[in-house]
């Protein structure tokens, strides 16, 4: 009788243990995600950064699609591309836990052509992860399992956000700029509410060029 309830309870605890793991892995890597999205926010916010600072941009990614970005290749050991996966070691054992990919599109540029708005994205996988190629980018699924599941090829984490600076004087016309150009079909000036302090967005200087050409 023994033997036939330890037979029958070990592998429902073999699952429950495997899926107890798998979950305070997701909730790590989570963790993680939004703070590596948290410190470009804050160092946006205070102003005092330059393009190098940022994440990498994701090539002919656009701020609406910042979501198809291809996930990292583990072949990739360049630092400044946006598919490199950094190892990170979350406990302080000396031993890596997770793979980070972190990207962003080109957005919104200021006068001096530093980036002011701007998608971004950040990947969190396991650091077992394998396979060639760009990873997939789709979350791995938490449901009950009997050993790792997903989380060998797929991310544990994957957060998409808006960074922008919010104390420039033309902070807020350069953001009403940029959400306006993410629309899929953006307003017209007439329908946008511009501050009376902005210039309106499609004033550049091309338009000052004709003008001037004109004259």
């Amino acid at each position: 009788m023994v033997a036939l309830m330890a037979g029958a309870i070990a592998p429902v605890m073999v699952i429950s243990v495997a899926t107890r793991v798998n979950s305070q892995r997701a909730e790590q890597a989570l963790a993680l995600a939004q703070g590596e999205i948290d410190t470009t926010r804050v160092l946006v916010e205070r102003g005092d950064y330059a393009a190098a600072d940022l994440p990498p941009v994701a090539q002919g990614v656009t701020d609406r699609g910042i979501r198809d970005a291809d996930g990292p290749d583990l072949s990739v050991t360049d630092e400044s591309s946006f598919d490199y996966a950094q190892p990170i070691d979350i406990d302080g054992d000396g031993q890596d836990n997770f793979l980070v990919q972190r990207f962003r599109a080109a957005g919104q540029l200021g006068a001096d052509g530093t980036p002011i708005a701007f998608a971004m994205g950040v990947r969190v996988y396991d650091i077992n992860v394998d396979g060639t190629g760009n990873l997939p980018t789709d979350p791995a699924s938490l449901a009950i399992t009997s050993g790792e599941g997903d989380r060998s090829s797929r991310p544990l984490a994957a957060l998409y956000t808006t960074i922008a600076v919010g104390e420039q004087g033309d902070s807020l016309c350069d953001f009403i700029e940029y959400t306006n150009r993410r629309r899929e079909t953006p307003l017209s000036d007439a329908q946008l509410s511009i501050p009376p302090t902005c210039n309106p967005p499609n004033t550049s200087d091309d338009a000052a060029d004709e003008s001037a050409d004109n004259t």
